[in-house]
């Protein structure tokens, strides 16, 4: 993957090309791309709003990405803006101490760099996201071939990193397909910069609408090229209509979300540390969920790329990544997974799955052989990076934020006059008013919707799961795995387990059932056999309902009214339709939903509240657009349309 030359120098073996210049990298860096882009004017400006977006192509030992976050640093107090967003692609990623190797030579980069690595794992192909609070700043870093991925990103950007290796080398990345993605994902006035002259490059970016000027290069380099794109920004033909983005310039300065839980926190955090204040009301429900103590989280791997394979092992890596910074360390633990397979997780879909999602033996790794402490010829697969949450702690810790404010209360409706949203109590008094609304109240979700339009646009269903509590006296067992079958048991912390579940969408009564109990210990009893159960007993039971979809992935994003939606996009899935062109229907105004986590909030709600909010401030996304169509809430109003033709 990497040589090094006699002087320190990386050289890439792919490419036979050096990183970064021998002379001096990092001013490189600062002259082809920080000053190529203007970046510190543009940082330190008081007119732009909110967000900056940067997207590089060659993330390579991620020089240009720790020198941008040093600038950021310099120039954020000064700065009106709330984020700093670094979007890049790399083919081939270095290993940390390579990384670590290449950066050593500039001293002065050694705390981001130490703030990075601690972070830089579980790196899987696609999009994965480091989320950096304390910072205001994101990168998003996309494992794969630029190619392929570009025209899976979404949002528009404000400058260009152009730093693959040199055409000559590497010509895929300089040519006519990667400009005209350049131009779909620019802002008006985006700029770009890059250290080669080449001439196919420059008439690529030129067909593309950028204007070119050729500048001083660094060192030996007498030229370079930079450019900016005048044009106003393409809409994304591409995608379904009700899925593209036309973005306000209005960035709210309060919102409102309904729900306490783990969707609601989540979002409120994800718009808090942006700067923005947030208004959670909520009723306090026992029952749900977020209330679950040893939640437990892992991938859920499909044969094939799935969109449900794909958005657990993205969101399972950005928990990890983010949970040091939000959680303290008694309250959740990275013990492993490991998950037999069985009936309902074939061992052929396990063994196809890793390969298919090219997981490493960091991510996953598959075990033929399980010894005593299983049945007989018990094969299944290890997640090394499988972890239990206490729950409640991960609500309260993610509402303590400066900019949340909680108010208790039930919402019995809502109602949309005068560019605001009105709140009502069941008795019909004014609770609040309020520029965003957020839906993240789970079980409340569909009636505020039916009270609204007299319908809902997705039905959310309610399923009971029953757990136990349970006392474990054997010290050893706190360095247990999570151990995974038809139901589960954590390891032991303080002398406590927890054990589950049941899963029911028929009875939802809402205290426990001693025939529930004794499913869950005869079947744990009989497959997890390494456990000392004599030395176990039960504590206490717990309950709790949980919302979900129908397809069993959450609700994350603006809302449609179903009459007009139905109108608008009625016969767009028959084939005399294919070429027609389908109008762009805005969704509510103001209007948003999270909902529908089902068993894996814990899991999927960090990144879900992250990619609403981006949703929200028309950011770009931190996954890819494919996969944000099977999160969209009107999907369920497309499919229903497409089954009727």
């Amino acid at each position: 993957m990497i040589d090094w030359k006699e002087n320190g120098t990386p050289v890439s073996r792919e490419f036979n090309d050096i990183y970064f210049s021998p002379e001096n990298g990092l001013e490189e860096t600062k002259h082809v791309f920080l000053k190529g882009n203007r970046l510190e004017e543009r940082l330190s400006s008081s007119e732009t709003e909110h967000i900056f977006s940067i997207l590089e192509l060659g993330f390579g030992t991620g020089l240009n990405f720790l020198a941008a976050w040093q600038l950021w640093r310099n120039c954020k107090n000064k700065s009106s803006l709330q984020v700093l967003r670094f979007t890049s692609f790399e083919k081939y990623p270095l290993e940390r101490e390579d990384i670590r190797k290449a950066i050593s030579v500039f001293p002065e980069l050694s705390e981001l760099l130490d703030l990075f690595l601690e972070k830089y794992k579980l790196l899987i192909p696609g999009c994965n996201t480091f989320l950096f609070e304390k910072e205001n700043l994101i990168l998003d870093l996309w494992i794969g071939d630029a190619i392929q991925l570009l025209p899976e990103t979404s949002g528009k950007f404000d400058a260009f990193f152009l730093d693959g290796f040199a055409p000559s080398k590497n010509p895929e990345l300089w040519g006519e397909n990667i400009s005209l993605q350049l131009k779909r994902l620019s802002n008006k006035n985006a700029s770009f910069a890059t250290f080669t002259v080449a001439r196919s490059v420059k008439d690529c970016l030129s067909s593309a609408g950028f204007s070119l000027s050729k500048i001083p290069g660094y060192g030996r380099k007498r030229e370079m090229l930079v450019g900016v794109y005048e044009s106003e920004p393409e809409l994304d033909l591409n995608l379904i209509p009700f899925l593209r983005r036309i973005g306000s310039n209005q960035i709210p300065k309060k919102a409102t979300v309904l729900g306490a839980g783990l969707a609601g926190a989540s979002i409120a955090r994800a718009l808090a540390w942006r700067g923005i204040q947030v208004e959670v009301w909520d009723d306090h429900n026992a029952l749900r969920a977020s209330s679950v103590p040893m939640a437990v989280s892992h991938p859920h791997i499909t044969k094939g790329e799935t969109p449900t394979s794909l958005w657990t092992l993205r969101c399972l890596g950005n928990s990890i990544r983010r949970y040091s910074d939000l959680l303290p360390k008694d309250s959740y633990q990275i013990s492993g997974t490991l998950q037999l397979s069985g009936e309902d997780l074939p061992w052929i879909r396990l063994e196809e799955g890793v390969k298919a999602h090219s997981l490493s033996k960091e991510s996953a790794e598959l075990r033929t052989e399980l010894g005593e402490n299983y049945p007989e010829e018990s094969k299944g697969i290890f997640y090394p990076s499988g972890f239990w949450t206490d729950t409640p702690v991960l609500t309260e810790k993610l509402l303590n934020h400066p900019n949340i404010i909680l108010k208790q209360g039930k919402v019995g409706s809502i109602f949309f006059e005068k560019e605001e949203w009105a709140l009502f109590s069941e008795n019909k008094e004014t609770l609040n008013k309020t520029e965003v609304l957020i839906l993240a109240n789970s079980f409340g979700i569909e009636s505020l919707l039916q009270g609204l339009w007299e319908e809902s646009p997705f039905s959310l269903r309610s399923v009971r799961g029953q757990l136990e509590i349970l006392e474990d006296s054997n010290i050893d067992s706190e360095k247990d795995p999570i151990h995974v079958g038809e139901k589960y048991l954590t390891p032991s912390k303080h002398g406590i387990r927890v054990n589950g579940s049941t899963f029911n969408e028929f009875d939802l009564d809402p205290n426990a059932k001693s025939k529930d109990r004794e499913e869950i210990l005869e079947y744990s009893q009989n497959t997890f056999l390494g456990v000392h159960w004599e030395q176990i007993k039960v504590r206490s039971d717990f309950v709790g309902i949980r919302s979900q979809t129908p397809d069993r992935f959450p609700i994350i994003g603006p809302i449609h009214s179903p009459e007009p939606f139905r109108k608008i996009y009625s016969g767009m899935g028959l084939p005399k339709n294919r070429k027609k062109e389908f109008p762009f229907l805005e969704p509510q105004k103001n209007l948003f939903v999270f909902g529908g986590l089902g068993s894996r909030g814990v899991l999927t709600s960090l990144l879900g509240g992250e990619i609403l909010a981006e949703i929200l401030l028309n950011e770009p996304l931190s996954i890819e657009n494919s996969l944000y169509s099977s999160l969209h809430p009107s999907r369920f109003l497309y499919r229903k349309i497409r089954n009727q033709e």
